[in-house]
């Protein structure tokens, strides 16, 4: 007995030390003066999608290849590391090339912040209330005070660097188009911090890629090769073609993959530069070119107590709103569109996974309600809640009465991790249309469009609830279940009309020992069986039936309710 209880105590210790690690918060800066060595480690840290600071300044002297490694590092000599310290929930870690390797290993595990949330957990420790409203508008002025529609602001950069306090309200102009991110900034209990629109016209929209519709922005560089050096240190993830309605260009990963396909395009770290295949310039095909950046449109990582309300997010080339570690956030109204296509990591082949969310949450997550917001040609979900993170708590998520065409998933879940939990997930009233019918199936290696996308998922799970939606067509199948946590889950009064394909494909993948913890990986072990993919299968027959007008409908059939 006490063998066994010393068994036990040790394994307690490790999961807690485990879970210890898994929260700890930190800022990673590198160190070194040798530029072989920084460009190792920007291509090894942006393999697995982890940033890191230098504090390292571009100096006169410096060599051709010390500018050139500096160029690719994101976040350098930024002040804001000074002021970790003031912080004791964050630390700050340094890196050598000796340690690179180690420290990317463990920080797989950690929350690594960016210069972005930095600020909004610095600003957090001083914040007061306001009350204020702020107008911004794109002819505006940013040294006017902003208070008043005829003395608004005219930038994000002012919104994102503006000392807001709890309960104010930020107003973009509709009809206005806002160049940048927007880096909101927490409000408090009952106490929001609002951004929204005013006066007539269409939504306000705040778009961060770069416009390249000018013939002078593209050099030719070859036979129907051209060039676009507008500067990104961020990778360019989609070119989108007349806003969308021209469609957008095919991305691959090396320029030895371009060939003279038309409207082929690479983008190329060193240089910063976009390679585009087209007959003739670019510009003098469309109309309007823009050039979409690895960025989040919005990161609310760590912030809480927002409202967004009649916005338009667009032209981002990772999520439109994503982040972790958010709570009490209500997305109200807005429109996202044309989103992803920048790599969020390269699987073992070789072959880049992108990112493309209209709308996630990531991690820890609660309180958070999403309505009656519209969402198109989202490379991968339109609307999600995941993680892999250990100890994670996803709770009081609401997803209702919204409008979403033409993207890869309407809404994926999964959430892994030891001792990660869901409860009181809700997906109700919405209208899905046209799964996989966006750009990004059209160049996805792995086109898998579903309107319900349910990768594995080892979290206890309870009271998550489909109802009342509508789900119309989709190019492979209106859901896709990977494991059988469906007990955890109940559908009710669901509409399916997906022609000439199947309800359902169930994966029957076990529910632990998992070997990798990302979706699209596979699982080495638990080889997914192709009849049972190709089945309507989940350990007994589903049941459906069709009402007066021929559209299936799932029974109310998982679940323990």
């Amino acid at each position: 007995m006490r063998n066994i209880l010393t068994v036990l105590a040790a394994l307690l210790l490790s999961l807690a030390a485990m879970a210890q690690e898994a929260q700890r918060r930190v800022v990673i800066r590198l160190v070194t003066e040798d530029p072989a060595a920084i460009v190792e480690a920007v291509n090894a840290f942006d393999k697995v999608d982890i940033q890191f600071t230098m504090e390292r300044l571009l100096r006169k002297e410096d060599s051709p290849e010390m500018k050139s490694a500096l160029a690719m590092v994101t976040w350098k000599n930024d002040e804001l590391v000074a002021a970790i310290p003031e912080l004791p929930s964050v630390e700050v870690v340094d890196v050598t090339p000796e340690t690179l390797e180690s420290v990317i290993a463990q920080a797989q595990a950690w929350q690594v912040k960016t210069p972005s949330v930095w600020m909004k957990l610095l600003r957090d420790e001083a914040r007061t209330y306001g009350g204020r409203t702020f107008y911004v508008a794109a002819d505006g002025d940013d040294a006017a005070d902003g208070l008043t529609p005829e003395t608004a602001w005219g930038s994000l950069d002012k919104v994102n660097n503006a000392q807001l306090g709890f309960a104010d309200t930020v107003r973009f102009r509709a009809g206005d188009v806002f160049r940048g991110h927007l880096v909101p900034q927490s409000g408090t209990a009952d106490q929001p911090i609002v951004y929204m629109a005013y006066g007539e016209g269409e939504k306000p929209v705040l778009e961060p890629s770069w416009d390249a519709s000018s013939p002078e922005d593209w050099v030719k560089v070859g036979r129907k090769l051209w060039k676009c050096g507008k500067p990104s240190a961020n990778e360019l993830g989609n070119v989108i073609l007349n806003h969308g309605a021209k469609g957008c260009a095919r991305k691959v990963d090396r320029p030895e993959l371009l060939g003279r396909k038309d409207l082929r395009f690479c983008w190329v770290r060193d240089e910063q530069a976009v390679y585009l295949v087209s007959r003739k310039n670019p510009a003098l095909r469309f109309t309007s070119i823009e050039l979409a950046e690895k960025q989040h449109i919005i990161d609310e990582t760590d912030c809480h107590d927002i409202v967004y309300d009649g916005l338009w997010l667009r032209y981002g080339a990772a999520h439109g709103i994503g982040g972790s570690g958010v709570k009490d956030i209500t997305i109200r109204g807005c429109d996202i569109s044309w989103i992803g296509g920048s790599t969020l990591y390269f699987d073992e082949a070789g072959r880049g996974v992108r990112y493309g969310n209209g709308i996630e949450f990531w991690s820890a997550a609660q309180d958070i309600l999403v309505e009656n917001c519209r969402l198109w040609e989202c490379w991968d979900a339109a609307l999600t809640n995941q993680s892999n993170v250990d100890g994670v708590f996803q709770r009081n998520i609401v997803w209702r009465g919204n409008e979403i065409w033409n993207c890869e998933y309407s809404y994926e879940y999964w959430q892994q991790g030891e001792g990660a939990r869901t409860e009181n997930v809700v997906f109700e009233d919405n209208v899905c249309r046209d799964a996989g019918k966006g750009w990004g199936h059209k160049q996805r290696w792995n086109p898998n469009a579903a309107h319900l996308m349910f990768y594995d998922t080892t979290a206890d799970t309870k009271d998550f609830i489909i109802r009342g939606n509508r789900f119309e067509r989709s190019e492979n199948c209106g859901m896709r279940l990977f494991n059988a946590w469906y007990a955890s889950f109940t559908m009710e009064d669901n509409v399916w009309d997906i022609p000439g394909h199947l309800l359902l494909r169930y994966h029957a993948r076990p529910t632990a020992d998992l070997i990798y913890k990302y979706p699209d990986r596979l699982d080495r072990v638990h080889s997914d069986s192709e009849a049972e993919i190709q089945s309507q299968v989940v350990e007994e027959p589903l049941k459906l039936r069709c009402n007066r007008r021929g559209h299936q409908i799932f029974e109310e059939k998982f679940g323990n309710k």
